[in-house]
């Protein structure tokens, strides 16, 4: 079997065991909160990475695939948490891209330096927008990715 077999079956035993102790857990905010999916393939890769590092896994693209998808996931969970502060929703492009260059730098353990700048200048960037108030191109930036 090849590494993507067995990563598919640990995906699918990690979800079965969540939800088996999800089902357990009495009614709580965690229980809301928590996403068995989002758990299993979070753990997934951080197994993953910790056997790339230590030299006993070598598929850094199968890594990267899902750290991608929990980038996705807490893009989305975020964004839903914000839900109506439509002001908010303005920094999707620096949050989106301040996940990536960490998702990169945990990936690689590259120096950064360069590229945080970037991000943290980004960020700058949209905040003074955000405090100029804008309206004009808050609105564009909020119509960019209307739902």
């Amino acid at each position: 079997m090849t590494d993507i077999t067995f990563i598919l079956l640990g995906i699918i035993g990690l979800f079965l065991i969540f939800l088996i102790v999800k089902s357990a857990i009495v009614k709580s905010k965690i229980k809301d909160n928590f996403c068995i999916i989002c758990a299993s393939i979070s753990l997934s890769w951080i197994v993953l990475l910790f056997l790339y590092f230590y030299g006993l896994f070598d598929n850094v693209l199968i890594i990267s695939l899902l750290i991608g998808m929990s980038i996705t996931g807490i893009y989305y969970f975020i964004e839903r948490k914000i839900g109506k502060r439509n002001k908010f929703k303005m920094f999707r492009l620096p949050f989106i891209l301040t996940l990536v260059i960490f998702a990169y730098y945990v990936l690689t353990l590259e120096n950064i330096f360069k590229e945080a700048l970037i991000i943290a200048g980004l960020w700058l960037v949209f905040i003074f927008i955000y405090f100029y108030n804008n309206s004009k191109f808050i609105k564009k930036l909020l119509e960019c990715c209307k739902e």
